[in-house]
């Protein structure tokens, strides 16, 4: 059985772990299970740091809501993104954090709350390539430029950010479906001695929504 997405609480992985059937979580962990994941907390160090050698200080991260059960992800990505500010002296702003559905259309409302500060963020990283757009769309509505005045970056790799010219980090879910299906073949022929989890390799890809900040 492949689990995509969707981590287990104790006491379901236990019973998945005692049952007869091979359980693969994908997108998702649990210690009693094997998994194979993105490394989630050093993609969003990676988003971050780039923008800080971009020599940007007021950044900003627009995502899902963190406290859902659903999607961990978002939880790690912030995660990174707060560690790469603390190591470079940045003091992290509440006001910077901003929470919704992952949808263009809020994301669009956020990142205008965000732009509308008295003391606005110069890059904004969107916890996935959907939401970048909608702050692509809040940004070209306030006659804001990109990347002049904002950079933005994304995160997921979808095709319309290829087609928007969008920076984001590539994560190579099909990999992950793949890795998925081999640790569960391992799985039946019981070449797996005891669980495991697989990083599936991510990659920042630089476009045209990232720049250094005005002087």
């Amino acid at each position: 059985m492949l689990i995509i997405s969707l981590p287990p609480e104790d006491q379901q992985a236990r019973r998945l772990a005692n049952s007869q059937v091979p359980v693969v979580l994908v997108d998702a962990y649990h210690p009693e299970l094997c998994s194979v994941l993105i490394d989630d907390i050093q993609g969003g160090r990676m988003i971050t740091e780039y923008l800080i050698q971009l020599g940007h200080q007021k950044i900003a991260f627009l995502g899902d809501y963190l406290e859902t059960p659903f999607h961990p992800s978002m939880r790690y990505r912030f995660q990174g993104y707060q560690e790469a500010l603390q190591e470079a002296g940045i003091t992290y702003s509440p006001e910077y954090l901003a929470e919704g559905t992952n949808e263009r259309s809020t994301a669009r409302r956020l990142a205008k709350q965000l732009l509308s500060l008295e003391n606005p963020p110069t890059a904004i990283f969107a916890g996935c390539d959907t939401q970048a757009i909608g702050v692509l769309d809040a940004a070209r509505e306030m006659g804001i430029r990109v990347p002049e005045a904002l950079s933005v970056i994304g995160y997921d790799g979808i095709r319309d950010a290829e087609y928007l010219n969008l920076t984001t980090v590539e994560q190579h879910l099909f990999d992950s479906g793949v890795e998925g299906v081999q640790l569960l073949l391992e799985a039946l022929d019981q070449t797996i001695p005891e669980p495991r989890k697989k990083y599936i390799p991510i990659e920042l890809v630089v476009r045209g929504t990232t720049a250094p900040p005005l002087a």
